[in-house]
């Protein structure tokens, strides 16, 4: 029978396995409301969108200068990601399981929005590095 030390122990690694990473929720889709928090710029190269129940998921990111940020259609209908201010991107239409890249090279705000979907929309705040 193990000792009460390693039980504990192994108690203890077992409830911080699940600490650490915050899963995001998905929205509402009520005006006004945020799909999910903004997470932190990482360290990565790439900080991920999901276009999920015509939804930009998480609708808030931030990223560093010099980041790319992708976005990946999990939904059944396609979806756009174009900038309308602070940077100049757009995509092609995006089917399920696509991805579009867009690489953020200054400070400051970007408003997107999905031009099928036009409730549809985003921000990236990006930080300098």
């Amino acid at each position: 029978m193990p000792s009460r030390p390693l039980i504990a122990l192994l108690l203890l690694l077992v409830l911080a396995s699940g600490c650490g990473e915050k899963k995001a929720a998905g929205g509402s889709g009520t005006a006004g409301g945020s799909a999910t928090e903004a997470p932190a710029a990482s360290g990565g190269k790439v900080v991920p969108v999901r276009m999920k129940d015509i939804l930009f998921v998480p609708d808030r990111i931030t990223a560093r200068v010099g980041q790319t940020v992708r976005w990946t259609n999990d939904d059944d209908v396609a979806h756009t990601v174009k900038a309308k201010k602070g940077a100049d991107f757009a995509s092609k239409s995006i089917s399920k399981g696509e991805t579009y890249e867009a690489k953020v090279s200054k400070a400051g705000t970007i408003d997107y929005v999905c031009t099928i979907h036009p409730s549809q929309r985003g921000t990236i705040t990006v930080v300098g590095q």
